[in-house]
C-alpha cells in the first residue's frame, strides 16, 4: 500500500501494509488473522484476538528459543511468529522453527532439549546437531537431515543392497552415452 491509513483493527495505531477485503490490516493484525484461519482449517481450537494479544510478549521474543520474531514471511522465513497448540491443550506464539520442531517430536519434549540437540525420528533418540548431515536443499538457521547420520547410513547401505542390479543398469548406461557422445569416462 502507497498511503498511510491506519490498521482496520478497533484500538489498533500502527499504520497498514495489507489490504484484505474492504480492510487494512497491520503486519501483527493480517498475521493473528492467519493463525485464526489456519487453526480453523486444520480442525484445532481458534483462539480469540485478545487471547492472541496476551500470548505475545513485548520484546517479540520466541519463547521457547529466545530469537526475535517477525510477522512477515519476507523479513525472514524461520523466525515468523507462529501459533503453537500445545499437547496440554495450552497456546504460544512460538518462532516458526519451533513450531516445525514440536511437529515432529513427541509430545512436548522439544522444550527439554537442549539448543543444539535434534530428535531422530528413525531411532527415537536425542543427539548433537553434529550427529546429522547437512541438507543443501533447506533454508534456514537449521539446515540439517531429518535422520541422525547413522540411520541415514544404514538406510542408504540397506537400499544400495536392495537396488543392486538397478544401480549397476543405471551406471552401465550412463558409461554407454557417455562414450557415444565422445566424452568417455576415464578410468586409471
Amino acid at each position: 500500500m502507497t498511503d498511510k491509513t491506519v490498521c482496520g483493527k478497533s484500538g489498533c495505531t500502527e499504520y497498514s501494509v495489507i489490504k484484505q477485503g474492504r480492510q487494512n490490516l497491520c503486519p501483527k493484525h493480517y498475521r493473528f488473522g492467519q493463525m485464526r484461519a489456519i487453526a480453523k482449517r486444520r480442525g484445532l481450537a481458534v483462539p480469540s484476538h485478545e487471547l492472541l494479544h496476551k500470548l505475545l510478549n513485548e520484546e517479540m521474543k520466541c519463547p521457547d528459543c529466545g530469537v526475535a520474531m517477525n510477522w512477515r514471511s519476507k523479513d525472514g522465513m524461520e523466525s515468523v511468529a507462529s501459533l503453537q497448540h500445545y499437547r496440554d491443550g495450552t497456546f504460544g506464539i512460538v518462532c516458526r522453527s519451533c513450531n516445525t520442531r514440536h511437529a515432529y517430536m513427541p509430545n512436548d519434549s522439544y522444550r527439554d532439549m537442549p539448543k543444539d540437540h535434534k530428535y531422530c525420528p528413525k531411532c527415537k533418540k536425542h543427539k548433537p546437531r553434529s550427529d546429522f548431515y547437512t541438507d543443501n536443499g533447506r533454508t534456514g538457521n537449521l539446515k540439517t537431515k531429518s535422520h541422525c547420520k547413522k540411520c541415514s547410513d544404514e538406510s542408504i547401505y540397506s537400499w544400495r543392497e536392495k537396488n543392486k542390479e538397478y544401480i549397476n543398469k543405471y551406471q552401465r548406461d550412463y558409461r554407454l552415452r557417455r562414450k557415444q557422445s565422445g566424452n568417455p569416462i576415464k578410468r586409471k
